[in-house]
């Protein structure tokens, strides 16, 4: 059925969607006498403005896989995915200026201080002034790092689940159509998880976010696919 909806969007060229997929494929080459791995198998998908798309299954799965074909790090073995409507075979600069990411592992600088990543990405995002500095106040707000100095403090100081909210407030910062989170939720505590959710909750009212996890308990009930 998706795949049907994905032709016919296709054909009409909406901008409705900020997500599309187009029988995405991603196969690994033999190697070291293994067989051939098929990691994302023909998916198509297409997802609204303001829904959100959980993959759940365990490592290996093809999740990661997935998102690194997205963010520009592999290229698909055939088919193609379309972000704000861009193909992610020819316009991937194009897209990396409307999208979150928030990796498996956390990709911080240990001598910058939470503040200062976010005000780096930020920028990145076009954001300047005092639109940039309310942002990333509001950031660190969502996320529990704003108070007590704790924004102000160098990342290498962070605890695990504190290094992971900040990965998650960098992937949302500027507003971004399109956000792509690789498990997420690692390492957080349950009140820590809830509140991270409650913030995802509130981003993908205005963009479309894909979620991964090991676990089908570890995601909200705020994802519409899966």
């Amino acid at each position: 059925m998706q795949r049907e909806k994905v032709e016919q969007l296709l054909l009409e060229s909406t901008t409705s969607y900020p997500i599309i997929y187009d029988n995405l494929k991603k196969i690994y080459p033999a190697r070291d006498g293994n067989p051939a791995k098929i990691a994302v198998r023909g998916l198509s998908l297409a997802l609204l403005r303001g829904e959100s798309f959980g993959m759940f299954g365990p490592n290996g799965a093809g999740k990661t896989s997935l998102i690194n074909m997205m963010i520009g790090l592999t290229k698909p073995t055939s088919g193609t995915a379309y972000l704000q409507g861009l193909d992610i075979l020819t316009s991937m600069d194009t897209i990396y200026t409307s999208m979150g990411v928030c990796p498996q592992h956390d990709l911080l600088w240990e001598t910058l201080t939470g503040r200062e990543h976010l005000l780096f990405y930020g920028r990145l995002t076009n954001l300047k002034g005092s639109a940039l500095n309310q942002a990333v106040e509001d950031s660190l707000k969502s996320v529990n790092l704003f108070h007590g100095g704790v924004a102000d403090k160098h990342a290498g100081k962070y605890s695990g689940g504190m290094k992971r909210r900040l990965s998650v407030a960098v992937s949302l910062i500027g507003d971004p159509k399109v956000v792509f989170m690789d498990e997420p939720s690692t390492g957080l505590d349950p009140a820590s998880r809830n509140s991270l959710w409650s913030v995802v909750k509130q981003a993908k009212r205005e963009g479309a976010i894909i979620l991964t996890s090991i676990s089908l308990s570890a995601l909200p009930l705020l994802i519409h696919h899966s």
